[in-house]
């Protein structure tokens, strides 16, 4: 009988392949348990553990820079686009006709915060001469963002946040209307900078956006507090909404030295915000004090004081600004598929009619030196 079984399963011996396998296998535990011995001889006399090698996407982040570079001549132009959440519509309808009138190449720098980063990218990206496109990618506000997928209110009530960021950084962004962020690293693009606020220190940092980190960068300047998780790791770091510490980075810019600006804005010029109340601010950082201190006593001075600055800007800056006529019919969360297309629609406007018109002043300049020149000839 055991006979039998042997002839039918194989000789039970170990073949000399089987006893090198195993002699393997010894070495390669044995070599295990070396350095997990040596790690605990290191944490026990050095009160630490062994370095982690970096992931990739960390190195990426710890080598971008992440302050404004410094403006290289008087003549530098930089565009910042505001934020806003679902008011970030009509940021994106006027960098649409920016994009047909005054392209991304016109600007030195370009700045992004929160909402308005995205439309940001997307002008950074897209070529002028690229109208389908342009007009493609306007569909994100006016369709998109409007069926429940990405904002519900509901979802308060659940573990699930209000605003779905996979869905929209990673699906909209990355796959259906798919941000060219390749672009990002041609040395002919314009830089982009992208506001985010640091939780740990609770300063904002203004990181250069590359095709490495242009999604998880995206991820953490819209991770606006309450909606989402209020936060999103960038390399070995966690970072909340720019929005949040420098609403509307016009005093970095002209700390930077940049002297000719353009600001687009999803507020009126002369819109002021007041103080942001004890309860909200709690429920934006309630594990985060400082935070929670700084959008409760801080923000609302940080938000008006750079409106001051804009509608009446130091002398020598030159400061251009595109905003709507009114107030918008929305809210931060306003999902309403019509009225989102209204606010599209009201940018477009606002961008043609500030753009337009600074190329036919260009065209009439042109001719006016032409015309100089055929005299003197």
């Amino acid at each position: 009988m055991e006979e039998t079984i042997s002839a039918a399963w194989g000789s039970t011996g170990c073949s000399d392949s089987e006893q090198k396998v195993k002699q393997h296998t010894k070495a390669s535990v044995t070599k295990v348990r070396e350095k997990a011995l040596f790690a605990a001889i290191r944490f026990i006399l050095l009160g630490k553990t062994m370095p982690r090698r970096k992931r990739k996407s960390q190195e990426q982040f710890s080598e971008a820079s992440r302050t404004l570079p410094r403006a290289k001549g008087k003549k530098n132009r930089v565009l910042i686009v505001e934020g806003g959440g679902m008011r970030g519509a009509f940021a994106g309808g006027v960098l649409a006709a920016m994009n047909r009138w005054y392209p991304s190449r016109r600007f030195d720098l370009v700045v992004g915060v929160s909402a308005g980063s995205c439309s940001a990218a997307y002008y950074v990206t897209e070529s002028p001469n690229d109208l389908e496109a342009t007009l493609k990618n306007l569909n994100v506000w006016r369709y998109e963002l409007s069926d429940g997928r990405f904002l519900a209110r509901r979802r308060l009530l659940g573990k699930k946040t209000v605003m779905d960021q996979n869905y929209l950084i990673d699906h909209l962004f990355g796959s259906r209307y798919r941000l060219k962020k390749e672009r990002l690293d041609n040395p002919r693009s314009t830089p982009l900078f992208v506001v985010v606020s640091n939780l740990s220190s609770g300063k904002p940092e203004y990181v250069r956006a590359t095709a490495e980190n242009a999604l998880p960068l995206l991820k953490a300047a819209t991770a606006l507090p309450v909606a989402t998780k209020g936060r999103s790791n960038l390399g070995n770091e966690m970072f909340t909404d720019g929005a949040v510490t420098d609403p509307i980075p016009v005093e970095a810019v002209i700390d930077a030295g940049y002297k000719d600006i353009t600001v687009v804005l999803n507020h009126p010029r002369s819109y002021i915000t007041g103080r942001t109340g004890r309860l909200l601010s709690f429920l934006s950082f309630p594990y985060n004090k400082s935070m929670a201190r700084f959008v409760r006593h801080e923000y609302h001075i940080k938000y008006n004081r750079a409106k001051e600055v804009i509608n009446h800007p130091p002398p020598g800056v030159k400061i251009r600004i595109v905003d709507p006529p009114m107030s918008l019919p929305m809210k931060i969360v306003t999902t309403n598929e019509q009225i989102l297309n209204q606010v599209v629609d009201m940018g477009l406007e606002a961008g043609r009619k500030a753009f337009e018109k600074m190329q036919v002043e260009k065209r009439r300049f042109r001719r006016w030196i032409t015309g100089l020149f055929r005299k003197r000839q």
